[in-house]
């Protein structure tokens, strides 16, 4: 978790040096902690998440190095900078530090301002760290909400809401795309109309509510007739259509006669005591590329019409 104030951790088993290094960093405001031997500072630092270690190297049970390096291994601790505090200064013994992971180092006797400075720059990159650590979390965040939100957006402009099926936008699109995948592969495809029977005496016996649950039940009763790379769409009111890919039409029509006997033999109950029965009339046609797809799709309404006039609950060939 991010911390919102500035902790400074002191390791030296010299208590005159976590004196002096108390005293000059006192003035600084910052909050600060004290150990006095580095077995424990790994513990304590997963606890309490320091800005920043002040670290001697030279101590008797675990020294700064091995401290070091454990701090950087560890996922909670290893972004807490870690500056040396040490007596030595041989080249050998600084480039170990920096490579176990310390960001900087500071020799004994302590020059103040020097010690000040070393330590105020790595506390304000350690925050600033933090606090892009904190708004990259929430641009990402943000980023997840946006990219959910125009993905329901997308699928709210293609998607019939009472229904939850695809809208006559979405499918005329997929009817677009089966066109052009008809010129490159030459399977055809068909396309149908289906049309509830005598849809207005639902909503005028029993209320549009009634109504509403109806299409919904057709819906699922012509779902459940269909094959998987098949598409139901809302087409307006009480028409449903089929797109039917890679299928002639004889294939169609067994596919649509199974949707229609479902219908007719499906019980619909809706609230208490009101029980109806449904049928539909389907105009099926193949689609022709010479009429494209307006042309096929009035090919098919047409063959719903004639169902119509042949006295309804049939599958019409266009």
């Amino acid at each position: 978790m991010t911390k919102t104030r500035s902790l400074i951790l002191i390791v030296d088993d010299n208590p005159v040096n976590l004196q002096v290094l108390g005293a000059v960093l006192e003035s600084t405001g910052f909050e600060l902690a004290f150990l006095t031997q580095g077995t424990g500072v790994l513990e304590w630092a997963r606890e309490h998440e320091p800005t920043l270690v002040l670290l001697d190297i030279m101590m008797p049970d675990m020294d700064g190095i091995e401290v070091c390096r454990a701090l950087k291994a560890d996922p909670v601790t290893r972004n807490i900078p870690v500056i040396f505090v040490t007596a030595r200064t041989e080249t050998d013994e600084v480039v170990k530090g920096f490579e176990a992971g310390a960001v900087d180092y500071v020799t004994k006797p302590f020059n103040i301002p020097e010690l000040l400075a070393r330590v105020k720059t790595h506390v304000e990159l350690r925050s600033a760290r933090l606090e892009l650590e904190r708004y990259v979390a929430e641009l990402s965040e943000a980023n997840e909400k946006l990219a959910h939100m125009m993905k329901h957006t997308e699928e709210l402009a293609i998607t019939d809401e009472l229904t939850g099926i695809s809208n006559r936008r979405f499918f005329l699109k997929r009817m677009t795309d089966e066109a052009t995948r008809l010129k490159r592969t030459g399977r055809s495809f068909c396309v149908a109309i289906i049309d509830i029977d005598f849809f207005k005496h639902v909503n005028d016996e029993w209320g549009h509510e009634c109504g509403d649950y109806a299409l919904r039940a057709v819906t699922d009763a012509i779902k459940c007739s269909i094959r998987e790379q098949d598409m139901i769409a809302r087409w307006g009111g009480e028409e449903f259509t089929l797109l039917l890919p890679e299928t002639l039409l004889p294939g169609a029509e067994i596919i649509t006669e199974r949707v229609r006997a479902r219908i007719e033999g499906a019980p619909f109950s809706y609230g208490e005591g009101i029980t109806f029965s449904l049928t539909v009339t389907i105009g099926v046609a193949q689609y022709d590329e010479s009429a494209g797809i307006d042309g096929s799709i009035k090919r098919a309404d047409d063959a719903l019409y004639a169902g119509k006039r042949q006295g309804r609950n049939r599958v019409v060939r266009g």
